[in-house]
């Protein structure tokens, strides 16, 4: 069976990542060579590598029970393993937010599991993944389908306590969940959270699928839709065609999943699963046709989305026509155009998002580089006319050649003492910079925060609070932007000055933006306010409120400001270094210079040798030119999409698995 549309682009931004890692490596290689590597340049290629090793692709579902989201997962990315991976019986859904993932770290299958208890310490299920003494872990056995399966129970398992113990674990509200009493007890998830390591081909090249299980879990665990939801490149919401949009469903999408859409225009669908009960055999297959279409038209308008981002499908049915090599139920399901969907948008739109990231650093490097060979070949390009003039001419003509290039040499010392005297106000403009992103400021502006709302008795004063703390980053980001602006532009005309003056290549100093972390603390600050005006907020206790918000939204704010002063200072570490570079090979052509005319000078004999000398150099700056031309090139164009089919990988079958 030929991999879906899906697979396929995957496999080919793979491959696509794999020929830029290769692309950087030979540029690192060819820095090293020609003795340009630099502290500078060592970290922006360093950075660059850490992008393309740690780029994850996250694909979220997120559902009320009993959708069909986890055989939809298992329809569109484990099919080829011949049999259900997840466990999707009726009735036995995933009890707890699950991501599945490769750890290349670890190199090996298992499941890791976070007891619901840890609900009751103040840490974060990010910050308790790096304790793995907080976790159950179980390995997972490839060659046996039964223990897997055994294991991956897990997730559907729950556990019954006293209320008052699910109420202080944040699962019950006497007032909302009275009805959920079975016994005098309150049935919960047996774990909050887990991770599935599996060697599946797409989770090893990076992809990581979120199932997040229904609006109880969605609402209890605030960090998954003020964190982890945010962070995903696409989010799938999944309905039934045979429920329609529910009040939960409805309730899902207006409080947890709607606020995305500003962000995630290319990334957010909607899939209408189970179209499967409105086959009719009754009925023809235009009539058939008109009902999907108008539960497709009806979801559309509730949710207010357009039409083209709902997808009606039959996982089950797909999940089967795959299974069984069934083209015709796996066309009838739907599911390959969700699939290509994914493919075609989503993977699209990511490695622009990399490609970007990869210009920033490595791109803009390469530029300079090219800008600083292409100002060498010019130079001796120059020298080399000089030197053939030379041929038949008097010495009286090259001593008063000698003694303008001396005099057009100190003028250009002279001018370098100006560049010192603009470098030092530049670091004035830098100080400034620092003092504004310096996170000890935003530290002291938690930490002041944190304080008031524990001395706050009322919800009125708490979301007072919240609103003054991101009032705050706010202020922060915009005065940073307009400082960053300020600063940028000084740059700028340090760079004009000398193009214009002595001709240097128009090489772009290194820029940097704030666009991207202001857009992140807007999209923030969206989040703050849901959660500040939740009615959920009023009727948690103050600790838990203050503990879910300075843990998971203020931390994530103090997370931006980190990012954006790493990011600043590589820049402002950097700025100058392309003018640097050029100001020190304008002064060594002109040294160049000099001894050339001297030694002409002194021997007519000496200048055949220095034209074929400089002719050599010639050669040699020409074919770095190229080389470092060819290299900018495979960075900035993306390979097609691979549509080899490849060998599916299976399980080790049980008897009449």
């Amino acid at each position: 069976m030929a991999n879906n549309g899906f697979q396929q682009g995957f496999q080919a931004y793979g491959k696509w990542k794999t020929q830029v890692s290769r692309t950087v490596d030979a540029f690192s290689a060819w820095l090293d060579q020609h003795g340009l590597a630099t502290d500078e340049t060592r970290q922006r290629i360093r950075i660059t590598r850490d992008t393309l090793a740690r780029d994850r692709l996250t694909i979220a579902f997120v559902a009320e029970f009993s959708r069909g989201k986890t055989e939809l997962i298992n329809a569109v990315f484990f099919a080829d393993y011949g049999r259900r991976l997840l466990p999707s019986a009726a009735g036995r859904t995933t009890m707890c937010p699950t991501e599945m993932l490769w750890d290349d770290q670890r190199n090996e299958a298992y499941i890791r599991l976070l007891p619901i208890e840890t609900r009751n310490q103040e840490t974060s299920v990010s910050e308790l993944k790096a304790d793995p003494k907080q976790w159950v872990h179980y390995p997972l056995n490839l060659q046996s389908p039964e223990q897997m399966q055994s294991a991956l129970q897990e997730l559907v398992m729950v556990k019954r306590v006293p209320p008052d113990e699910a109420a202080h674990l944040g699962l019950y509200d006497a007032k909302a969940d009275g009805d959920a009493l079975v016994e005098g007890e309150v049935e919960i998830p047996r774990w909050r959270h887990a991770i599935i390591s599996f060697p599946h081909p797409l989770l090893k090249q990076g992809l990581v699928i979120l199932d997040t299980p229904g609006l109880n879990a969605l609402g209890s665990e605030p960090e998954l839709t003020l964190s982890t939801l945010p962070a995903a490149q696409a989010i799938l919401f999944v309905l039934a065609a045979d429920a329609g949009v529910t009040r939960s469903d409805l309730e899902m999408w207006q409080h947890h999943i709607q606020g995305f859409q500003a962000s995630r225009r290319q990334g957010l669908m909607v899939v209408l699963n189970k179209i499967d009960v409105l086959w009719d055999d009754l009925r023809g297959p235009g009539e058939v046709e008109a009902a999907i279409a108008e539960q497709r038209s009806s979801t559309a308008r509730i949710l207010g989305v357009k039409e083209d981002v709902v997808f009606p499908v039959s996982a089950a049915k797909g999940l089967v026509g795959k299974v069984c090599n069934d083209p015709d139920l796996l066309q009838r399901s739907a599911l390959p155009a969700l699939e290509e969907f994914l493919s075609s948008h989503m993977l699209r739109n990511r490695q622009a998002i990399v490609m970007r990231r990869i210009e920033a650093e490595v791109g803009q490097l390469m530029e300079s580089q090219r800008g600083l060979v292409a100002q060498q070949l010019n130079n001796v390009k120059r020298q080399l006319h000089e030197l053939e003039q030379l041929r038949d001419k008097s010495e009286d003509v090259i001593n008063r050649l000698l003694e303008k290039t001396r005099a057009e040499q100190a003028q250009y010392l002279a001018s370098i003492g100006r560049f010192q005297s603009a470098r030092h106000d530049f670091q004035s403009e830098i100080q400034s910079l620092r003092e504004l992103t310096s996170i000890d400021r935003i530290d002291a502006l938690i930490g002041t925060s944190h304080r008031e709302m524990l001395k706050s008795w009322t919800t009125h004063g708490m979301r007072q609070v919240m609103r003054f703390l991101f009032d705050e980053f706010r202020r922060a980001m915009n005065a940073t932007t307009v400082q960053t602006e300020k600063t940028r532009k000084r740059v700028r005309r340090i760079y004009q000055q000398f193009q214009n003056e002595f001709g240097f290549s128009s090489v772009q100093p290194q820029t940097f933006s704030t666009v991207r972390f202001r857009v992140e603390l807007e999209l923030l600050h969206q989040e703050a306010e849901a959660f500040r005006k939740s009615p959920r907020m009023a009727f948690s206790e103050q600790s838990s409120v203050a503990r879910r918000f300075f843990h998971v939204l203020a931390g994530r704010g103090r997370d931006i400001f980190v990012r954006l002063d790493r990011g600043l200072d590589v820049w402002l570490g950097a700025a100058l270094n392309p003018l640097v570079e050029q100001i020190h090979e304008h002064k060594e052509m002109m040294a160049k210079r000099l001894d050339n005319l001297q030694k002409i000078g002194q021997s007519k004999s000496t200048l055949q040798v220095r034209i074929e000398d400089l002719e050599d150099q010639y050669a040699e700056l020409a074919r770095q030119l190229t080389a470092l031309r060819n290299m900018h090139n495979q960075l900035q164009h993306p390979i097609p999409v691979d549509k080899t089919e490849h060998p599916r990988p299976r399980l080790v079958a049980s008897q009449g698995g």
